[in-house]
Formats: C-alpha cells, structure tokens, sequence
C-alpha cells in the first residue's frame, strides 16, 4: 500500500527554504551528509549541487531529496511512517534518470571510452510507530521471482539502507544533523502530547492533534530547535500541520476499506481541511489529476 511519505513539517521545511534560501538549503545538505556518514566536511570541502527531476518523467511523486556532492556521489533520500519494501524499485527509476541527465553528450554512450558515473547512494529517514530496527538494507535482488535451476546470481542489485530517526534511535547519526534532531524530537513530542491528551479527555477527538502540534512546537521552542522555521510559519501553515498529521492517522485506519476507497476517502477528508492539492497527492500517493478531481467535488 503507498505511505505517507512527508510529513508536513518536512513538506513545508521544503518548500518554504529550499527555493527562497539556497544557501541555507545546501547547508543543511552538508550536515545531511555528515550524518549520516559520520563525517565533518565544510563549506571549502564539499560542493552540492541539487538534482531536481519533472515528476513526470517517472512517478506522481518526486523523490524527497537527491543532490551530487562534489560530482562523485549521487546521495538519493526519502522519509516515509511506513516501510515500502518496494523502495529499492522506487530509487531505480530516478537514478536512472539522473545518470543520463548527467551525461552532457548523449551520443557518448555509444563510444568506446566508459562513461564515468556518481557513485549511488540510496536512503530512507523512518519515523513510523511500528517497530523496526535502527538500521537495515532493502535490496532490489529480494523482488526478484526465484526460478529453480538457475544459478543463484544477482545481475542487478540496488540497496536502500533505512535508517530509524525516531527519539532515541540512532541518536549518534541524528545527533550530528541539527534539523534531523529537532524533527525526531517534534514527532516525539506530538505524540507524546496527543496520548496525554486522549487519557484527560478534556477536548474533542477531532482537536487533539492540532492541540498536540502546537504544544509540540512549543516544546521545541524552549529547547531552541529549528527556532528559525518556527518562526517563519504562519497560523495557517500551523493548522496545515496538524491536519495533515490526521491524513497520515486516517490511511492507517482507511487500510481496512479497501485500498483505492480508502485512500480517496482520505484525501476527501484532507481536501475539505484546506490541504492542498499537491500535498495530498503526495501524501496518499494517489495521481494529482484524481486528486483534482476529488477537490472539484467538494468545491460543487
């Protein structure tokens, strides 16, 4: 079943930085990459540069983030709540892709000189309520049928390493990220904040999460995280959060009514919040078009 996977908080730390703040944006793309390689490069030792791919080429979806650094490495990421063990299929059509915008020449494939290609490098940020170890692989090899007689002989593999970003996890890798580590303490803290609220019973089911979000921001807040972005947010943008935390909540539950009816179901509820058109495709992973289609129907 397709995840959620972006949350708002990072859809929204998307879309309001990484265009009007490159710098800050390829900032943040370094201590990424420290991170998660245990590494301390600055400014005069690493060049990003931001790979960006027409969502349709290959998927609804574009892929959360992919940049090349220092033109050797070609690092791919996404988040998801809930593990897709169709990643590693998912990360081969963009690769691809990227390779042959890589190539200035595309005639040169034909040539006899060999084509000098980044280095992939595939990963996924988890921060789903059911448990899963703090790091595992995701290979391509495992789709594949297994046909008896043949020599067990992988021609094509593509690994996805998944890491654990939630509280307490990995806390060396996302310790050395400073908006990795301010993400997993939100997440920690609205949920934390929606089950208090659930055991008071004090307000209605349907404003908990909104409450939970805000204390949350709060939270993070007197701890001096992601202050910035905090700040940037506008009271819309706030509600936008907590709504969309909802739809994630929703597809859970939604699974039980059948895939597609569930999904559609679920972005109907989104649309009628006020969550654009292009975060619930995102979300439930359903086309934009079907999506427009859903929000012209609650427009009549």
């Amino acid at each position: 079943m397709p995840t959620a996977s972006k949350t708002g908080i990072l859809y929204l730390w998307h879309t309001k930085t990484a265009c009007s703040a490159p710098c800050s944006a390829t900032r943040r793309r370094r201590w990424s990459c420290n991170a998660l390689h245990g590494t301390d490069y600055n400014e005069r030792d690493i060049e990003i540069t931001i790979n960006t791919l027409s969502e349709s080429l290959f998927m609804p979806q574009k892929n959360d983030l992919s940049f090349l650094i220092n033109g050797k490495l070609v690092v791919m990421v996404e988040h998801q709540a809930t593990i897709n063990e169709n990643m590693p299929f998912r990360f081969l059509q963009p690769i691809a892709r990227i390779f042959e915008n890589g190539i200035p020449n595309k005639k040169a494939v034909y040539r006899k000189a060999m084509i000098k290609l980044p280095r992939p490098e595939f990963i996924v940020l988890y921060n789903g309520t059911a448990p899963f170890a703090d790091r595992e692989t995701l290979r391509l090899s495992d789709a594949y049928e297994q046909i008896e007689g043949l020599v067990d002989k992988v021609n094509l593999e593509l690994e996805v390493t998944v890491y654990n970003i939630n509280e307490g996890r990995n806390a060396e890798t996302v310790n050395r990220c400073e908006e990795l580590r301010g993400y997993a303490y939100f997440v920690h803290r609205v949920r934390y904040h929606e089950a208090e609220e659930r055991k008071k019973g004090t307000i209605p089911e349907k404003d908990i999460t909104r409450a939970a979000v805000r204390k949350a921001i709060q939270d993070c807040k007197d701890k001096s995280l992601l202050m910035g972005f905090w700040e940037s947010l506008t009271p819309e943008e706030v509600n936008m959060l907590g709504t969309e935390w909802d739809l994630n909540t929703a597809l859970e539950v939604e699974r039980e009514e059948g895939f597609e009816k569930g999904l559609e179901k679920a972005a109907l509820n989104a649309l009628a919040e006020g969550v654009p058109v292009e975060l619930v495709s995102k979300i439930t992973m359903l086309d934009i078009e079907k999506v427009r289609e859903l929000s012209y129907t609650i427009q009549a």
